[in-house]
């Protein structure tokens, strides 16, 4: 078998664009990185919005010949939602309430321009797990018995 020998470096349509380096953007990353706003923090299986928005940067092209197709976001590898966006007919900006049952990892978000290819963004975020408070009610529920 022929072993290929390839690089994705220069190609935008090759793979997921990645930043390699966050705090020296091009011009070009600025214009298709998700950026995705949530609290830093949550508490578990409560709502919360997060909110993803490319062109955040640095303003990404919204015409009928360039635009950003969908967002999808992700809790590290676990699927969260979806959007299709229409070309020069919508923002690429997306706001939803979603909730975490635990922590799976960094939000992911992925956009996808009609030139450009697909492009990430990331954000850390912590789920707080469940109060010691309830934790100790819990406990203490778990102590009683009935007798009959």
């Amino acid at each position: 078998m022929a072993k290929y020998e390839y690089t994705c470096d220069e190609d935008t349509l090759c793979g997921i664009n990645i930043p390699k380096e966050l705090d020296n953007l091009t011009e070009l990353e600025q214009k298709h990185i998700p950026v995705i706003s949530t609290p830093e923090q949550v508490k578990r299986n409560q709502s919360f919005e997060l909110t993803v928005e490319v062109g955040e940067l640095r303003e990404h092209p919204n015409e009928p010949a360039h635009f950003i197709e969908w967002i999808e976001v992700y809790s590290g590898d676990t699927f969260l939602f979806r959007t299709t966006l229409a070309g020069s007919l919508s923002k690429a900006k997306v706001t939803v309430s979603v909730k975490l049952t635990h922590a799976h990892g960094p939000l992911k978000a992925w956009a996808k321009c009609n030139i450009h290819g697909l492009w990430e963004g990331e954000k850390d975020i912590e789920v707080e797990e469940v109060s010691r408070l309830f934790h100790q009610k819990q406990q203490k529920y778990k102590r009683i018995t009935c007798v009959v």
